[in-house]
């Protein structure tokens, strides 16, 4: 679907939906295998950023029974989509789906005890404010947990130059992503592959 492709940026209109339904779908493996490397209590709040389908918020509900999960994302299109696939778990006050920036959050200092970004640090328009907002909003020894079905590892790049450019995709080595956690003071950062595969995980630690 090449006309779609562009589409993974900010998905809107029927475009988008398609686009929303095909990422709840295929990213099960990629997300299990992501959230594999975070413990995570049934009582803390949950921020995940870009949300998109909201597959993964409807996940993460699931993990923590007694907290609640926040689903933040910039396209008002995916915002009414994650809500509306969510609806029984916002009834409920298990789930709140907003719309917003990564850089600009709205949330108070101290608020998530983990923060979550599936597929979507390649989209950010600036990655230290980024990483500055959610650094804010994690309580003191909050996580943030990326994972990412693509690297840049001067291999994969090449190989999909093309699907990276249709895409809008800005890859960025692991050593920065990690260099720029360290830089805003993150104070454990630990990078993980899964073997055989582009896939890829960083766990940070806000100190």
């Amino acid at each position: 679907m090449p006309d779609l492709w562009g589409q993974y940026r900010c998905p809107t209109g029927q475009g988008g939906r398609i686009v929303a339904e095909s990422m709840n779908r295929a990213h099960e493996p990629l997300t299990l295998w992501g959230l594999g490397h975070v413990k995570v209590e049934p009582d803390w709040v949950v921020l995940d950023v870009g949300c998109g389908g909201g597959k993964t918020v409807n996940r993460l509900a699931h993990l923590v029974p007694n907290g609640k999960v926040i689903g933040l994302d910039y396209s008002p299109d995916m915002v009414t989509y994650s809500k509306e696939f969510n609806k029984k778990l916002i009834a409920q006050n298990c789930i709140e789906i907003v719309e917003g920036s990564v850089e600009k959050t709205g949330f108070p200092d101290g608020f998530f005890d983990l923060v979550t970004a599936f597929e979507t640090y390649y989209f950010w328009s600036n990655l230290t404010e980024a990483l500055t907002e959610i650094k804010r909003v994690l309580k003191p020894n909050g996580q943030l947990l990326l994972v990412n079905e693509m690297v840049k590892d001067g291999k994969y790049e090449v190989e999909h130059a093309k699907l990276i450019k249709d895409t809008y995709v800005r890859l960025i080595p692991l050593k920065e992503l990690r260099k720029a956690m360290l830089s805003v003071g993150f104070g454990s950062v630990q990078a993980f592959m899964k073997a055989e595969s582009p896939w890829n995980t960083i766990l940070a630690q806000k100190q």
